[in-house]
């Protein structure tokens, strides 16, 4: 089988994050698999793709914005002789979704949601336009039940068109890990390192866990991993909290595995989420995980980590201190680890691959 991932770019974010692993574990299922980009800017996981020598093609335009990838992405299908085209994110559904109309072959085009909410969800406009993109796809996949929930609400349809296929990690890759020396940022051995790894984007909400710090002792200290347009405004916080001692801004970083195992506790604080593989990839690495309490994020961690309310930067700060003690510590540690388990790549991989198959045969 031959199958053509699209997607926006390559930025930091979780459905990227995701075809790093995917794309790969469906490679060692003994199919040809390659990707096709939109935008190469700030592609932060290209380099996961070379060295694994997978090809990825970069849309001539190189923009998200521009009607004519619909073109490029006909193109790639057709002389690739791929038999799935499957598109991830908004402009990549939308010109993938165009792509169908100017294909007459028997290619088969689906999509996977990857986000329970989005800002074209705040006008009625968007219901009517996505309704008419969604429409070409044989099959609709949603990373979580809430993340299908929702959008089913947004556009309606058969149901039939509809699946859940939750989202895996490299679970090996993960519990490795190695820790750290991170000295040279002003941190030592004996800090209390609190994680949160996500772009800098008003939905992750990295404010409640600054805040949070100032109601725990000084020996625990907040690494920031990522960017994004927010960072100068977190920085600031920083500085108008005093916290400029306890907070660290680590930028965009490839040794994932290797901070999970130096943190001491992981904290995912979104406002909204389709699925958290970042809190997946923290329980998988044995470290305590704490996260918001919402849709998608909230079926991941329940049973395998601790959950708090939105924005409660109190109440999030008193979890992470009832951590202080050992069993509760190593509780929330080995419930994190065994939950991680039902998710490994592998699994994601072969019900993907399961799918296509089904369709192609005129399934489902």
């Amino acid at each position: 089988m031959k199958i053509l991932h699209t997607i926006t770019s390559l930025e930091l974010g979780g459905a990227e994050k995701l075809l790093t692993e995917l794309i790969p574990a469906q490679i060692s299922l003994g199919h040809e698999v390659e990707l096709l980009i939109l935008c190469d800017k700030n592609a932060v996981f290209m380099d996961n793709f070379k060295l694994k020598n997978i090809p990825v093609h970069v849309s001539k335009y190189n923009s998200i914005k521009t009607w004519k990838n619909m073109f490029q992405i006909k193109k790639y299908a057709k002389k690739g002789k791929f038999d799935i085209v499957h598109s991830h994110l908004t402009h990549a559904q939308y010109w993938t979704s165009l792509a169908t109309r100017i294909d007459f072959s028997k290619r088969i085009y689906l999509t996977t949601e990857h986000s329970t909410s989005n800002n074209r969800r705040q006008k009625f406009i968007f219901k009517i336009i996505d309704r008419f993109i969604y429409k070409p796809y044989k099959k609709i996949v949603s990373i979580s039940p809430a993340t299908e929930k929702e959008l089913t609400n947004w556009i309606g349809g058969n149901k039939k068109r509809f699946e859940v296929i939750e989202n895996g990690v490299d679970l090996s890759r993960f519990s490795q890990g190695e820790k750290l020396d991170l000295s040279s940022y002003g941190l030592n051995s004996d800090d209390k390192i609190i994680i949160m790894i996500s772009r800098f984007h008003k939905a992750k909400d990295q404010d409640t866990v600054i805040k949070s710090l100032e109601f725990l002792p000084k020996i625990y200290k907040l690494v920031l991993v990522g960017d994004g347009e927010r960072r100068k405004e977190l920085e600031n916080l920083v500085k108008e909290k005093n916290l400029s001692s306890r907070v660290f801004f680590l930028g965009i970083r490839k040794d994932i595995p290797n901070l999970l195992k130096t943190a001491y506790i992981s904290v995912q604080s979104s406002i909204f989420e389709g699925f958290g593989i970042t809190a997946l990839e923290s329980m998988s690495a044995g470290v305590p995980t704490i996260a918001t309490d919402v849709p998608g994020l909230s079926a991941i961690v329940k049973d395998g980590g601790i959950l708090f309310p939105v924005g409660d930067y109190k109440g999030l700060a008193k979890i992470i201190f009832s951590l202080e003690r050992n069993d509760m510590y190593n509780k929330i540690k080995n419930s994190g680890i065994e939950k991680s388990k039902l998710y490994d790549i592998k699994i994601t991989a072969e019900k993907y691959i399961n799918l296509y198959r089904d369709l192609l045969k005129g399934g489902k």
